[in-house]
């Protein structure tokens, strides 16, 4: 025979009175640990032993497993266990849940839904979505959704939402009215929360945003692209003084022969005979440069027969001896 088992350590409690459900049942079938395993295909003596040691809470597999090698119903078992599984789940639950007329937010509201379904005992998301679709004048909600709002990771859209889930767990139609008039009470918070936010971002975006085409300096704009905004008020070109000037380069080369012309007093002469003859024009290169130099350079010549004037021609500067 073997060693007596440990007491349980909290007999009151659900996971307790699930661990002497299952001492109970082995008992009544006069079987040991050992020939409990032999009867339950997949389960060793330990796993066995564990589940009825009230210490931790069993899979509900091996509670099945457990009562059928028992030969006993696994029924009333099964709703011990439920009760110790919503027990754990209520135990490391940060907040508790609130009344359902006490909710006033989205935390409060997902914590009494959370707690709805521990109470209906803990049915899979599957199964609650199969019974949204198949329960008259409700709408279907998605496993997905149903695990996002029992998590607490997301408010229920709307009140057909609330009342699908509502059906689902078991909540008379009697009970709906409280619950959908708290979803409209968090339901308004959230509206008048978001609004707020979206004023003071509107805010902020107008004290720090400025115009996108505003000039940097007097006269200038930014540098963008060409539309039509900008052709209309980019600043006129800029215009060049009235000199009297024509650029074209014939006009230009006209006016500079005008203005030789007039340089006479710039000629060099160079004077032959006495003092008081006749002086004639030796041609000599403007400007003078030192012998060698073979730039460019402009010489007098005998006057022009047209205009009167002196003649100049432009060439290779010539070494003149004596320069």
């Amino acid at each position: 025979m073997g060693r007596p088992e440990q007491p349980v350590p909290y007999p009151h409690r659900a996971l307790g009175r699930l661990a002497l459900g299952l001492r109970h049942a082995r008992h009544a079938a006069h079987l040991t640990y050992s020939q409990l395993a032999g009867n339950a295909a997949g389960f060793s003596r330990p796993t066995l032993q564990r589940a009825a040691s009230g210490k931790a809470l069993p899979t509900r597999e091996a509670v099945t497993a457990y009562a059928r090698a028992c030969g006993t119903d696994p029924g009333p078992l099964l709703a011990l266990w439920e009760a110790a599984a919503r027990e754990r789940v209520i135990r490391t639950l940060h907040r508790p849940a609130p009344a359902v007329r006490q909710i006033r937010d989205e935390a409060d509201m997902g914590a009494a839904l959370r707690n709805l379904h521990l109470e209906a005992g803990a049915p899979s998301y599957r199964e609650i979505e199969r019974r949204t679709r198949n329960s008259v004048g409700t709408i279907r909600v998605p496993r997905t959704t149903v695990h996002q709002i029992l998590s607490r990771q997301r408010f229920p859209s709307s009140r057909d939402q609330l009342r699908a889930l509502l059906v689902a767990l078991g909540v008379p139609v009697a009970g709906h009215e409280n619950w959908l008039r708290a979803w409209s009470r968090v339901n308004r918070r959230l509206q008048a929360d978001r609004r707020a936010a979206r004023t003071r971002r509107d805010k902020l975006q107008r004290r720090v945003t400025r115009p996108r085409h505003a000039p940097l300096l007097d006269g200038m704009s930014l540098h963008s692209a060409d539309t039509p905004e900008r052709r209309t008020t980019a600043p006129a070109a800029r215009t060049q003084p009235s000199w009297g000037l024509d650029p074209s380069p014939s006009a230009w080369m006209a006016s500079l022969s005008g203005t030789v012309s007039q340089i006479t007093p710039l000629l060099f002469l160079e004077t032959t005979g006495p003092t008081t003859g006749s002086t004639r024009q030796t041609p000599r290169t403007w400007p003078p440069s030192p012998p060698g130099n073979s730039l460019f350079a402009m010489t007098a010549g005998s006057p022009d027969p047209e205009t009167g004037g002196p003649s100049f021609h432009t060439g290779p500067r010539a070494h003149v001896p004596g320069g």
